[in-house]
């Protein structure tokens, strides 16, 4: 049991680390892929910011403002919880008992 839980915080590790990645290039990536990218980043942060916290940094002349210290470790539980659905569906699937046996 206790096997199947460290591997299942590695695989949401290495998910939030392959996302993180994803949005650190996404210049590197195809340009179909920015707008889903930046959907994961503002879409969780525009809510709390606009009950007050404050998840953003200062805005650059004419564009968008990046998350800041805050901003990112919101981004970080909501990106473990975001891949720990996935993460849990599959090992709930991988420990059902073999059809017939």
């Amino acid at each position: 049991m206790q096997s199947n839980r460290v591997f299942a915080i590695l695989a949401i590790a290495a998910l939030v680390a392959l996302h993180v990645g994803a949005v650190a290039f996404v210049g590197a990536l195809p340009d179909a892929w920015a707008p889903a990218l930046a959907a994961t980043v503002y879409l969780p942060l525009w809510p709390l910011s606009a009950v007050g916290l404050p998840v953003f940094g200062p805005a650059p002349s004419g564009g968008w403002s990046g998350p800041n210290a805050a901003g990112w470790v919101v981004l970080l539980v909501v990106w473990s919880v975001m891949w720990a659905i996935p993460v849990a569906v599959v090992a709930r699937w991988r420990r059902r008992p073999a059809p017939g046996g």
